[in-house]
């Protein structure tokens, strides 16, 4: 069967139960009480009853506190962080409507779909900031920093060409100008997706940071509270995709391998150092959030990524989160939740399950 072709919308002949999330066959009917994967179903729930509209939250004095108490370094450095997060956000919908269309498993396109709708309110929610307190030089200036910010540019590139060079194949595929090549598709998958979880779990994760910071200082209160419910949401996809990278790793053995091993820690550090010369660049003649406090907060960040892929820690120095406020002011209704942010939960060179269909993730 085709890894790249879309499944058939409905195939009566087979059963509803999917054989693969990626490549496998299922009738097309989402029966959410007969799941291969029965945590997809509890995922799908949470996802839902965390529902909200970015009208909800009151910025009347957000307004006043970025004309009169944000520095002119503090509004340039919010005007550019949301416009990062615009970008990232957008490549997150975008990405999800491409999962979506090649996963063969019901309940998991089920998942995405949610998941590319949140997206889509994120990507409205930093629109909502920007059009109630920037005037027209400012928006400019936040939403261009993505394609005019050398620095910024190279972070984010390192994520984007994984994720482009997937899906430059898949179309290969589609076109006719490329052979399909389940061994190459599998790869360039899940190099993709590790990309996609670094860009939800350290890029989004540390733009985050700086609202919190502001927060503390009693400034743009109604913004950090904003964050923090797109934060509540990005955790659950996090909690999503990492399942899926357990169970592509599970029904593909082949990716068990020390060559994926040794690439998962290179790409962490790869992204973490270009995240720490993009912070260097960004935080500096500010007085809410240190250059050290950011780095020992990524470099912790990376860490718990590692713990949850099965690695060892790559920063020892900071296997625990030790700027504590972060916590206070970077949690939905002050909810101290940072064990929360789980990526991957299984080893990612030794998966093992008893049982096959028995596996209850």
């Amino acid at each position: 069967m085709s890894v790249v072709k879309p499944f058939r919308i409905f195939n009566g002949k087979v059963n509803n139960k999917s054989t693969r999330i990626f490549g496998g066959e299922a009738s097309g009917i989402c029966d959410w009480d007969d799941l291969k994967y029965p945590a997809l179903l509890q995922i799908n729930k949470e996802m839902f009853s965390e529902y909200w509209i970015e009208d909800e939250i009151r910025l009347g004095e957000d307004i006043k506190d970025y004309r009169q108490k944000l520095t002119d370094k503090e509004r340039y450095i919010f005007n550019t962080v949301t416009g990062y997060l615009t970008q990232l956000d957008s490549i997150a919908n975008r990405f999800n409507f491409l999962l979506g269309y090649l996963t063969t498993d019901p309940s998991v396109a089920g998942c995405i779909q949610l998941i590319a709708s949140f997206e889509g309110l994120h990507n409205r929610s930093y629109q909502y900031l920007t059009s109630t307190m920037l005037n027209d030089s400012e928006k400019r200036q936040a939403f261009n920093a993505p394609k005019e910010i050398k620095t910024l540019m190279k972070r984010n590139q390192i994520i984007i060409d994984k994720i482009q060079t997937f899906v430059d194949y898949v179309e290969d595929v589609l076109i006719g100008k490329a052979v399909e090549d389940e061994e190459k598709f599998f790869k360039l998958l899940y190099e993709a997706l590790f990309a996609y979880i670094i860009l939800e779990g350290l890029y989004f994760s540390g733009g985050f940071v700086y609202f919190h910071s502001l927060a503390r200082d009693n400034k743009m209160i109604g913004s950090n509270n904003m964050i923090n419910l797109i934060k509540k949401d990005e955790t659950q996809h996090n909690v999503f995709y990492g399942l899926v990278m357990q169970i592509l790793m599970l029904e593909n053995p082949q990716l068990n391998t020390q060559e994926n091993y040794d690439y998962a820690v290179n790409f962490i550090k790869t992204c973490v150092e270009a995240e720490k010369e993009w912070a260097r660049e960004l935080f500096t003649d500010i007085e809410t959030l240190s250059i050290k406090e950011y780095e020992n907060y990524i470099e912790y960040l990376a860490n718990v990524i590692c713990r949850n892929a099965g690695l060892s820690d790559l920063y020892t120095d900071n296997k625990d989160i030790k700027s504590r406020w972060i916590l206070n002011y970077g949690e939905k209704n002050g909810e101290h939740r940072a064990t929360k942010a789980d990526f991957f939960q299984t080893n990612v060179i030794n998966y093992s399950h008893e049982g096959g269909e028995g596996f209850d993730l």
